[in-house]
């Protein structure tokens, strides 16, 4: 901002100057956003208020130039950055798969500062500047031109030719930026009172539920374009600085900017530069993982190896890449083309080729994502090492199974390394890198590169049983079985669960994840953690997973799920499976009896499996299972849907103070016995009054 202002003033004060453009020196990037830290510092409201003003006034000033000014836009224009492009006369944007339009301060629990909540309704329309805003949507740049947001789409390479040519051309009269053309059903809309209240509406109700109360931006940010649209210009940028305020100052936003900052670390490669680039994966095992780890590994741009042990369960890997690809290029989230060149990245090989020794041996890395079974595991890595080249990398995808166990079988332990990823892997973010004792810095750094180039966050963790995501699920888990248990309606606390803040209840993640992963899992971690997964008894899962009764894969665990029709959209909807009903009858008799937990209310029942949750997750931290608090806050709400608006464990330790989480856990502990027990960091932080995030 202080550097930009000067050269307005030129712009302004030199007659010389007909039209200016403005692009970046930067390599793919417009500008990606205001500088975050700024708001840290910020003490008070009043503060934040004042610097929205600042941006404000500075974009206005943009605005208000007698001569035309150009945004040339290529890559990231995020943020402040869109708000300065809104503020120029005329837009031009790039074809390059890297240039992305939006304003996603609401996933910041915050509202565009710098005019944007002003500027966009009247550039692209009210009800599209609603839905940009609240959902922080990123447009790329054939899209943005639909909606008007950029006037025009330009090859990279032409992007400064195009640009001043329109320039000159605006500042000669010869060119106009297009109005935005409307349809009757937005004249009817927008362009009335009666219609706007329709529209102001609908888009209030829609946002209260999908917040559930829990994220104030979304409300704010309506409540500024109504404010403009109605008000004037002037009336709405005031509501927008005094929200950009308020926002700024609450627990929701701090919690929101503390993930990104954690986020932001997270990019730092522990193992430092990769001596050798990958640029070639093999992925061992063509089922639903290792398709889905072959998929996000082509749409980074690497090429893979897809090797499965028959033709036929290669083509149900390759199968599922294309219906996921060809699913992307029906909603519009890719085009043809660039299904096709990421699908022509794979290579799929398979025991029956002749060649597929020789497409193994050329990979960098190679990961496999066989059937949980250390035998099997040590069968592969002991077929596949012997082909690779002696700087070549063996990954295993494992949720469970120790990385040093299934190393041993290697000639060259060092190169072994584990990366555990989350099914389904296209959609969730999160990948644990775990490094045996005997892992190489080498090795470390080339997993950990190519997660940052599959677009995941990426965690490290200590190779112990669980790691650290399922190490710290299994006492949630294991609460929620005693729940059940107990009495209480499994769909009853699934839905509390759900009002707290997390995107599924735990009864339907564990029909999600499979009754029998569930199974192997609880047995694994109750040797590992003893006490601490004590509660129910699992003698009804193995009853479960004898009965086929898997989850969602079976269409039967704890809900029934009828077989899917062809087109028909699947019912939200689940009925509850009377025969598990019956097994947890049969086996109620096996955990001790707790009176009255059937009627204990909503929030006693969260609370009580989000304690034990954030009891296993400081037990990590102490024992060193996560480097730092932020890694722990980003492998809850990445890995496990910890909601958003807390910041992850640690960070809600924070907010409610380690002193009265310690109280809570000790009053349970009283009562309930050492599951409940508070871990002694905990205590530490407690007595010291230092938070977790110093």
């Amino acid at each position: 901002m202080d550097q930009i202002a000067p050269v307005i003033a030129r712009i302004e004060s030199d007659p010389s100057i007909k039209a200016a453009v403005l692009i970046s020196g930067k390599p793919d990037n417009f500008i990606a956003g205001a500088d975050i830290t700024m708001l840290e510092k910020a003490t008070s409201a009043a503060e934040l208020t004042e610097l929205s003003k600042a941006g404000q006034d500075l974009m206005n000033r943009l605005a208000a130039s007698k001569r035309p000014i150009v945004a040339a836009i290529n890559g990231s224009c995020l943020g402040g950055g869109l708000e300065v492009a809104l503020a120029c006369t005329y837009r031009i944007a790039t074809s390059s798969p890297k240039t992305r339009l939006g304003l996603p301060e609401v996933q910041l629990g915050l509202l565009p500062g710098a005019g944007g909540t002003q500027r966009l309704p009247r550039t692209v329309g009210i009800a599209e500047s609603i839905k940009l805003m609240t959902t922080g949507q990123q447009l790329k740049a054939d899209k943005a031109r639909k909606v008007g947001l950029v006037d025009e789409v330009v090859d990279p390479s032409a992007l400064r030719h195009a640009a001043i040519s329109a320039a000159r051309e605006l500042a000669a009269g010869t060119l106009k930026p297009a109005a935005k053309k409307s349809n009757l059903m937005t004249t009817l809309l927008e362009k009335n009172p009666l219609g706007r209240n329709v529209l102001f509406s609908q888009a209030g109700k829609q946002i209260e539920k999908a917040a559930q109360g829990h994220y104030p931006a979304p409300l704010a940010i309506l409540e500024c374009v109504r404010a403009g649209v109605e008000g004037g210009f002037e009336a709405g940028s005031a509501k927008e600085r005094e929200h950009f305020g308020s926002l700024g100052m609450t627990t929701v936003s701090k919690a929101l900017r503390g993930i990104f900052f954690a986020q932001t670390a997270t990019k730092r490669n522990p193992g430092g530069k990769p001596a050798k680039e990958v640029k070639t994966v093999g992925v061992l095992g063509a089922g639903l993982m290792g398709a889905g780890i072959a998929q996000v590994t082509a749409g980074a741009g690497l090429n893979v190896v897809l090797k499965d042990r028959d033709a036929a369960g290669l083509a149900r890997g390759e199968a599922q890449i294309a219906e996921t690809l060809n699913g992307r290029v029906k909603k519009r989230r890719m085009t043809a083309f660039e299904r096709d060149v990421q699908l022509s990245r794979v290579i799929g090989v398979s025991d029956e080729s002749a060649t597929w020794q020789k497409h193994v041996g050329r990979c960098d890395l190679v990961l496999e994502a066989v059937f949980e079974d250390l035998g099997l595991k040590h069968k592969v890595i002991k077929a596949i090492e012997p082909l690779l080249a002696n700087d070549a990398v063996f990954a295993t995808n494992t949720s469970a199974l120790p990385i040093a166990s299934i190393a041993k079988a290697a000639a060259h332990p060092e190169r072994v390394v584990g990366m555990h990823y989350f099914s389904p892997v296209d959609k969730m973010p999160l990948l644990e890198i775990i490094p045996h004792a005997g892992t190489s810095q080498a090795a470390l750094a080339a997993a950990f590169d190519v997660g940052l180039k599959q677009g995941k966050t990426v965690i490290v963790a200590k190779d112990v049983p669980g790691f650290y995501v399922n190490r710290c699920l299994g006492p949630w888990a294991a609460e929620a079985l005693y729940l059940v248990q107990q009495g209480v309606p499994a769909e009853r606390l699934d839905a509390a669960v759900k009002r707290f803040g997390y995107p599924v209840g735990p009864v339907t993640l564990a029909d999600e994840v499979g009754i029998d992963v569930l199974f192997h899992t609880y047995a694994t971690l109750s040797g590992a953690l003893g006490p601490r997964m004590s509660g129910a008894s699992d003698g009804w899962l193995k009853d479960m997973v004898d009965a086929k009764m898997l989850g969602r894969k079976t269409g039967k665990g704890f809900y029934m799920y009828p077989p899917k029709v062809k087109g028909a959209k699947e019912s939200k909807d689940k009925p509850i499976n009377p025969a598990a009903l019956e097994l947890v009858e049969k086996h109620r008799a096996a955990a001790p009896v707790e009176a009255g937990v059937a009627g204990l209310s909503d929030e006693v029942l969260v609370e009580r499996m989000v304690l034990r949750f954030m009891k296993e997750c400081m037990h990590a931290l102490e024992d060193g299972v996560i480097r730092s608090p932020a890694d722990g806050d980003i492998g809850a709400v990445f890995g496990l849907g910890f909601p958003p608006f807390l910041g992850g464990p640690f960070r809600y330790a924070d907010t409610l103070t380690a002193r009265t989480v310690e109280d809570k856990m000790a009053r349970y502990a009283d009562k309930l016995g050492e599951r409940f027990a508070p871990p002694q960091i905990l205590k530490d932080h407690a007595r010291s009054g230092k938070p977790f995030h110093a």
